[in-house]
């Protein structure tokens, strides 16, 4: 098997500049990505068009407002008006149960300002096989962003906000009840509650300040996995499978929204047949450090597909590649998530080396790893290949 390691490498410079929705940087990566796939081979190159907008930043960053002062208005009132923290638990649940959704959502919300709509577009290009007997989508989104927190901290942030505060929300709804009916009263245990609810409540309110903007170059997120994508496209032209259908697809407006991915599934839902049709999401992939596959994610928790999972699993021991198996509960997403609640067999693969990084200016190529994207190039080769035999 002869592998250009350099190819997905060069891709990811030619891409390493910041390229938020909506603005100069995004019109130039679409021209870098179509160009791309026109220097592969690819007469037909195919470009979507769809709206999206910062709709769910915006309700998110207010449901995160809310909350934290919520939580702080609840050790108050337990310490005054314990019925009253009754009805704030409500509330905190409601914010809670509405943040899930947003992150579940399978549709794009557009903004009734339109200053925060935008025109964006998927590309992606096909290649059809002898005899057609599953279609396999290679997936990575080329927008970038850049924010005020790290992601880790960033993930962290909002465990720690939605998870610890359902623990204050479980203790406070206890003690309510018990003060309620048998006049419960701990003044120590009070003024413990009460530093606890401000401490979660700062940390959730933080989560209000964690801004997008367009500083980043996301050389790691994801330009990686877009340059990986694009030299696929190339290797599986001049090296066709029999039975598989392939489309190298290159999504907009993943970090505002998942839309691209969401738009592809409803545009395509007719002719993509769910018992056939296998999605690979590459998402930060290339840089140092071991590489994960994301095996389930969300709450409560969704799985990604078994009959891939297990391919990756039995490639990466054959290849000598180090792979691990996580579940990623709430504070990152990927286009992977609306295929999977779609109803499609889908995977999603990271690298771990990067995440301090990314969504800053200093996610550049000095964090890109021209191993680990051999590594996942080889993977994705040998995962296609032992698909297309199983079906032979």
């Amino acid at each position: 098997m002869s592998i250009d390691e350099n190819l997905a490498y060069e891709i990811t410079k030619r891409l390493s500049f910041p390229r938020l929705v909506g603005s100069e940087g995004e019109k130039r990566a679409i021209k870098v990505v179509v160009d791309e796939f026109e220097k592969m081979g690819y007469n037909t190159v195919n470009r979507e068009k769809f709206k999206t907008s910062l709709n769910n930043w915006k309700r998110i960053e207010l449901l995160f407002l809310t909350m934290g002062i919520l939580y702080i208005l609840l050790a108050i009132s337990y310490y005054n008006l314990p019925i009253l923290s009754l009805v704030i638990i409500t509330l905190i649940v409601i914010c809670i149960l509405k943040l899930l959704k947003i992150s579940d959502s399978n549709k794009i919300k557009l903004m009734k300002n339109d200053i925060y709509n935008f025109e964006t577009e998927n590309i992606y290009v096909n290649l059809k096989s002898k005899n057609s007997l599953a279609n396999l989508i290679f997936i990575a989104h080329y927008d970038s962003k850049s924010q005020v927190y790290s992601s880790i901290f960033r993930i962290y942030l909002i465990m720690g906000s939605v998870f610890g505060g359902i623990i204050l929300l479980v203790v406070f709804f206890v003690l309510s009840v018990l003060k309620i009916i048998f006049m419960f009263n701990n003044l120590i245990l009070d003024n413990i509650l009460l530093g606890v609810s401000i401490v979660i409540g700062i940390l959730t309110i933080l989560n209000f300040f964690n801004k997008v903007s367009n500083k980043s170059p996301g050389a790691t997120d994801n330009a990686t996995s877009v340059g990986t994508v694009i030299a696929l496209s190339k290797y599986f032209k001049n090296n066709a499978l029999e039975n598989i259908d392939f489309t190298f697809l290159i999504t907009g407006s993943e970090e505002l929204n998942l839309g691209g991915a969401i738009d592809f599934i409803q545009k395509h839902k007719n002719e993509l047949d769910k018992d056939i049709t296998y999605f690979i999401n590459y998402d930060l992939v290339g840089a140092h450090g071991v590489l994960r596959n994301v095996t389930s994610h969300g709450i409560p928790k969704k799985t990604t597909s078994t009959k891939l999972n297990e391919l990756f699993r039995n490639s990466s021991k054959d290849l000598g590649i180090e792979i691990k198996e996580i579940y990623f509960p709430i504070g990152a997403a990927g286009d992977h998530m609306p295929i999977v609640n779609m109803g499609y067999k889908a995977c999603v693969l990271a690298s771990t080396g990067s995440m301090k990084y990314v969504h800053s200016k200093k996610d550049t190529m000095s964090l890109v790893s021209k191993e680990g994207l051999n590594n996942i190039f080889s993977l994705s080769i040998e995962v296609a290949n032992r698909l297309n035999k199983e079906l032979t």
